[in-house]
């Protein structure tokens, strides 16, 4: 891919990417309903991964390692949608890649919500 070529997805990643690290703790709390706030609010100050019984955020529960698998999953679903397909114009693969974040990251959380038992 030529210099050229590369600016456009690169510029579709790099701001679909921004959109979802703004957004993504929000994304926690709308799926678990766990406390999470806006990063520029409380941020996880009042996740439940802070309490010391009851259930616990399956996003927050594997500390950074866990976090850092559904995040970097979701930019690199993004990555892939920003790129391919080729032939599309690039409101289609902006579109797409800004789709795609919160369709992989919904499919972990329900993986993760599920294998955790947090919705029991």
């Amino acid at each position: 891919m030529t210099q050229g070529r590369l600016a456009g997805p690169l510029l579709i990643f790099l701001s679909t990417a921004a959109i979802t690290s703004v957004f993504l703790i929000q994304f926690c709390n709308l799926v678990y309903d766990c406390g999470c706030e806006a990063i520029w609010a409380a941020g996880d100050a009042h996740c439940n991964i802070h309490n010391p019984t009851g259930k616990h955020c399956p996003w927050c529960v594997y500390g950074n390692a866990g976090y850092a698998t559904v995040y970097g999953s979701m930019l690199l679903t993004q990555g892939v949608l920003s790129v391919f397909p080729r032939h599309w114009p690039w409101p289609a693969r902006f579109a797409a890649s800004l789709a795609g974040s919160p369709v992989s990251g919904g499919l972990l959380a329900l993986v993760l919500g599920w294998s955790t038992g947090y919705w029991e």
